[in-house]
C-alpha cells in the first residue's frame, strides 16, 4: 500500500539514496567475508529485487512490449536519468540505445563504475524475467563499462504467444 504523503522520486534518485546504505555495507562484507563471497551475496540479492521490479512494473504498466517501453521512457529514463534513443522494431520486439546515463556518470563519479555494473546493469536481466519470461533481452555492452551506448534488445522468444 502507498502512503499518500510520500513523494515521488525518480529512479535515478532512488539508486542514489540506496547507494548511502549499499556502498559501505557492501565494503563492510568485503572486509569481512571477501570480495567474492560478497560478490556473490550483492548478485544472488540484486537478481531477486529485479525479478519483484519486473513483476510490479509488469502489473503498472502491462505484462507486454508496450508496457515494457513505457518502463523504459517513464521509469528508466525519468527525470533525465537516460538519453534513449528508439530503434526499428516490430509487434515482437523493442530495441533502443542508452547514448547517455546518470546512472554511469553517478558511480563514475563515485570512482565505482564496477559497482554500478553489478548493482545497477546487471538487473535488467533478471528484471525481464520478472516482467514477463516470454520476452527476453540482449545487450553486448553498456556505457558503465565504457561503450559509447547500451544496445537493449528486447524481444518475444521464439514460440512464445
Amino acid at each position: 500500500m502507498t502512503d499518500e504523503t510520500e513523494v515521488p522520486i525518480s529512479h535515478l534518485q532512488r539508486r542514489r539514496i540506496e547507494s548511502r546504505v549499499l556502498i559501505p555495507f557492501i565494503e563492510a562484507c568485503r572486509e569481512k567475508f571477501g570480495d567474492a563471497a560478497t560478490r556473490t551475496l550483492v548478485a544472488e540479492t540484486i537478481r531477486t529485487l529485479a525479478v519483484t521490479d519486473g513483476a510490479s512494473w509488469a502489473e503498472a504498466y502491462g505484462k507486454d512490449l508496450d508496457g515494457l517501453k513505457k518502463v523504459a521512457e517513464e521509469v528508466w529514463a525519468g527525470g533525465g536519468s537516460l538519453e534513449i534513443d528508439v530503434q526499428d522494431g516490430d509487434d515482437d520486439q523493442f530495441n533502443f540505445n542508452v547514448t547517455g546515463c546518470k546512472y554511469a556518470e553517478f558511480y563514475k563519479d563515485l570512482g565505482m563504475p564496477e559497482l554500478g555494473f553489478l548493482v545497477h546493469c546487471s538487473r535488467d536481466f533478471a528484471m525481464i524475467d520478472g516482467f514477463d519470461p516470454d520476452l527476453e533481452l540482449t545487450r553486448t555492452q553498456t556505457v558503465m563499462e565504457g561503450a559509447s551506448h547500451c544496445d537493449f534488445r528486447f524481444r518475444r522468444k521464439p514460440n512464445s504467444n
